[in-house]
């Protein structure tokens, strides 16, 4: 049985992996450049596996996912919107998606480091998060 410490970072890697793939799709049909449109998609697709493997951590444990709040979603496409009514270029798109990038590496290190006491399946699902993260940062930079 998963204990409570591995749920919670389960969960908030699930979170943060759905988050992402919000952001991602409100701002892929915005995308100008071919191959920042193909490495967005790619991560997309890690965003999704990293979900992914959260829910069905938390399956076999007899678990549902949270799904992120329809609120807080709609509050970050709106965001997203507005942002890019002010500046629609790849380059702006790719800084607005370093930035959550960013965030989600913060995020996940902290939670990570607060809970010493998950086991290794569980950590090793938020740490792939955070490194699959540090990568998108370094392929976003490249549109700056």
């Amino acid at each position: 049985m998963i204990g409570n410490v591995d749920l919670d970072l389960l969960e908030k890697t699930y979170q943060n992996a759905s988050i992402g793939i919000t952001a991602i799709e409100s701002v892929l049909d915005k995308v100008k450049d071919q191959q920042l449109s193909n490495d967005l998609h790619k991560q997309l697709r890690d965003y999704q596996e990293i979900a992914d493997k959260s829910k069905r951590q938390m399956r076999m444990s007899g678990t549902k996912a949270k799904d992120v709040s329809i609120y807080n979603k709609v509050m970050m496409k709106g965001n997203v919107k507005m942002n890019m009514l002010r500046d629609s270029s790849d380059s702006h798109i790719a800084s607005m998606v370093l930035k959550g990038s960013t965030m989600g590496i913060t995020q996940m290190t902290k939670l990570i480091h607060s809970k010493k006491d998950a086991d290794g399946a569980s950590t090793k699902i938020a740490e792939e998060f955070v490194k699959k993260e540090q990568d998108n940062i370094e392929v976003m930079k490249n549109y700056l």
